[in-house]
Protein backbone atom coordinates (compact mmCIF):
# COMPACT_ATOMS: atom_id res chain seq x y z
CA UNK A 1 0.00 0.00 0.00
CA UNK A 2 1.44 3.41 -0.91
CA UNK A 3 0.45 6.41 1.19
CA UNK A 4 1.11 10.25 -0.19
CA UNK A 5 1.68 12.76 2.31
CA UNK A 6 1.45 15.91 1.97
CA UNK A 7 2.67 19.40 4.13
CA UNK A 8 2.01 22.77 3.61
CA UNK A 9 4.26 25.73 4.80
CA UNK A 10 3.27 29.35 5.03
CA UNK A 11 5.77 32.16 4.97
CA UNK A 12 5.03 35.11 7.84
CA UNK A 13 7.83 37.59 7.46
CA UNK A 14 7.97 40.61 10.11
CA UNK A 15 8.18 43.76 7.56
CA UNK A 16 12.07 43.65 7.50
CA UNK A 17 12.09 40.25 6.37
CA UNK A 18 9.34 41.16 3.64
CA UNK A 19 11.58 44.00 2.76
CA UNK A 20 14.78 41.69 2.66
CA UNK A 21 12.76 39.53 0.58
CA UNK A 22 11.50 41.76 -2.15
CA UNK A 23 14.78 42.85 -2.59
CA UNK A 24 16.46 39.80 -2.76
CA UNK A 25 13.13 38.82 -5.29
CA UNK A 26 13.61 42.22 -7.40
CA UNK A 27 17.22 42.02 -7.40
CA UNK A 28 17.23 38.54 -9.27
CA UNK A 29 14.83 39.63 -11.97
CA UNK A 30 17.35 42.54 -12.51
CA UNK A 31 19.83 40.28 -13.15
CA UNK A 32 17.96 36.97 -15.07
CA UNK A 33 16.43 40.76 -17.62
CA UNK A 34 20.18 41.88 -17.77
CA UNK A 35 21.38 38.27 -19.13
CA UNK A 36 18.30 37.54 -21.03
CA UNK A 37 18.97 40.74 -22.60
CA UNK A 38 22.82 39.77 -23.36
CA UNK A 39 21.78 36.84 -24.89
CA UNK A 40 19.32 38.12 -26.99
CA UNK A 41 22.03 41.21 -28.07
CA UNK A 42 24.41 37.94 -28.91
CA UNK A 43 21.55 36.23 -31.28
CA UNK A 44 20.89 39.50 -33.14
CA UNK A 45 24.64 40.37 -34.11
CA UNK A 46 25.13 36.02 -34.86
CA UNK A 47 27.28 35.70 -31.84
CA UNK A 48 27.63 32.66 -29.99
CA UNK A 49 25.27 32.94 -26.64
CA UNK A 50 27.21 33.07 -23.61
CA UNK A 51 27.47 30.09 -21.32
CA UNK A 52 27.04 30.40 -17.50
CA UNK A 53 30.68 30.96 -16.99
CA UNK A 54 31.09 33.38 -19.08
CA UNK A 55 27.64 35.19 -17.91
CA UNK A 56 28.62 34.84 -14.29
CA UNK A 57 32.01 36.97 -15.21
CA UNK A 58 30.35 39.36 -17.23
CA UNK A 59 27.75 40.11 -14.85
CA UNK A 60 30.18 40.51 -11.93
CA UNK A 61 31.90 42.72 -13.85
CA UNK A 62 29.24 44.63 -14.71
CA UNK A 63 27.78 44.95 -11.21
CA UNK A 64 30.71 46.63 -9.83
CA UNK A 65 30.80 49.28 -12.23
CA UNK A 66 27.19 50.08 -12.92
CA UNK A 67 25.12 48.68 -9.56
CA UNK A 68 26.31 50.02 -6.38
CA UNK A 69 23.00 49.12 -4.88
CA UNK A 70 23.98 45.20 -5.48
CA UNK A 71 25.72 45.00 -2.37
CA UNK A 72 22.90 45.46 0.00
CA UNK A 73 21.61 42.21 -1.38
CA UNK A 74 22.72 38.44 -1.14
CA UNK A 75 25.46 37.40 -3.76
CA UNK A 76 23.49 34.70 -4.26
CA UNK A 77 20.40 36.60 -5.95
CA UNK A 78 21.78 36.80 -9.62
CA UNK A 79 22.67 32.71 -9.16
CA UNK A 80 19.46 31.75 -8.05
CA UNK A 81 17.98 32.28 -11.35
CA UNK A 82 20.38 30.36 -13.28
CA UNK A 83 21.78 33.30 -16.01
CA UNK A 84 23.03 30.50 -17.93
Amino acid sequence: MRVTQAFRFELDPNRTARIALAQHVGAARFAYNWGLNLCKKALEEGKAVPNAAQLHREWNRWKRENAPWWTQVSKCAPQAVHLG
